[in-house]
């Protein structure tokens, strides 16, 4: 796929949503202050960098493109490549795990095995962030973002309700709407917490 090379990714990450990665890190350095502390914390669908480390921290990363792990590893440390519906950790081994922009890109059971594997590497104290774009409301009021998100190489861009309904169908979750970027992107960034005794 070409959006693997990781510069191309980084390219169309900043064509399509200039400011983000200032927006975003503002956003998550503000919940940052008010969770405790992320300790050791994994990033699953890491990309090639990882925001976490911009703001500090060191995550481990999983993704499942090598190219993106290879560029991770260098940037950041430990990777691994692996599916996010599997991830290769024992129970309750993070304190924090974060995903940005990865639940677009699966289909609603392999997204729902995905949260459910964050809550299970997640121990019962800890926390997870997840990051996950959203259709505009109205097409109308937000042209260029309904644009953006129909070229989207994610093939399962969900409205915000049909995102929250995935999440809260693994334990309860408080979630907010952000507009973060300048083309009038819009998110949903929900908080969680772990819990290794989720239901099967």
């Amino acid at each position: 796929m070409i959006s693997s090379a990781p510069w191309l990714y980084r390219l169309t990450q900043r064509v399509a949503a200039p400011g983000a990665d200032r927006n975003l890190s503002r956003e998550i350095g503000r919940l940052l202050q008010e969770l405790p502390p992320p300790g050791r914390c994994l990033d699953v669908g890491c990309g090639p960098d990882s925001i976490l480390r911009r703001l500090g921290l060191n995550p481990v990363g999983i993704d499942l493109c090598h190219a993106r792990v290879l560029a991770f590893a260098r940037a950041n440390g430990l990777a691994a490549q692996a599916e996010a519906t599997a991830l290769p950790f024992a129970d309750g081994i993070f304190d924090s795990v974060w995903s940005f922009g990865l639940l677009h890109h699966l289909p609603d059971e392999a997204a729902r095995s995905a949260i459910k594997e964050m809550r299970r590497v997640t121990h019962p104290g800890g926390f997870i962030v997840v990051v996950d774009g959203v259709l505009p409301s109205s097409v109308l009021r937000r042209p260029f973002a309904a644009l953006i998100r129909g070229l989207d190489r994610g093939g399962w861009m969900r409205t915000q309700e049909s995102l929250e309904t995935l999440l809260t169908s693994g334990g309860q979750w408080n979630c907010r709407r952000l507009t973060y970027a300048t083309t009038g992107l819009e998110c949903v960034l929900a908080l969680g917490y772990g819990n290794i005794q989720a239901d099967p």
